[in-house]
């Protein structure tokens, strides 16, 4: 495999669509096609823990699926000079009011390698508690939903089979990571 060139179709404020020009492994030319984000680096998620040992989780309503996710409280690196650590705990307060008296690194990878570039980190936020009312931007729609840890594998079956509201899947992949810290 050898990458060419990308050839850009679209240019956007927010993302660019690319055509990738790459060689296959029998030497063919080939094209994919793909999508980048304008980011500072990558985006950045938090699984919060209360003392309680509840996660806090965001019920956000998603433009491009047109549906309700619930997902883990995340965000976009677009302040320069921000550490994943500052933007972790930033976007947990500004979305749903909740403050950490700690951040752990727990992993970080490709969200979907064969379509976009984005890249996630994944944080644990410790002794997670409610500091102040959310202040969510006028594209966001979001309710914050807490759930005990230890009943997570089972709330997120029973919303998935009730079928009102879609889950993110990368909300299961903090749950070794838990086990880890003995957080269930």
């Amino acid at each position: 495999m050898k990458i060419l060139h990308d050839e850009t179709v679209y240019d956007g404020k927010f993302i660019k669509t690319l055509r990738r020009h790459y060689r296959d492994a029998k030497g063919e030319g080939k094209v994919w096609e793909m999508v980048e984000r304008k980011t500072k680096g990558r985006i950045v998620g938090i699984a919060a823990i209360t003392p309680k040992l509840e996660i806090v989780l965001e019920k956000s309503f998603r433009i491009p699926i047109k549906s309700y996710v619930l997902e883990l409280p995340a965000g976009l690196p677009d302040r320069e000079g921000e550490t994943e650590e500052e933007l972790a705990q930033r976007e947990l307060l500004e979305e749903t009011g909740y403050g950490v008296d700690e951040v752990k690194f727990l992993i970080g990878g490709c969200i979907s390698a064969g379509i976009i570039t984005d890249e996630l980190a994944l944080y644990l936020g410790i002794n997670a508690r409610k500091v102040k009312e959310p202040e969510l931007e006028p594209s966001e729609d979001i309710e914050v939903i807490k759930v005990p840890v230890n009943k997570l594998p089972e709330y997120l079956l029973e919303t998935i089979n009730k079928g009102e509201i879609k889950v993110d899947v990368k909300i299961i992949t903090v749950l070794p990571f838990l086990e880890k810290y003995k957080l269930c």
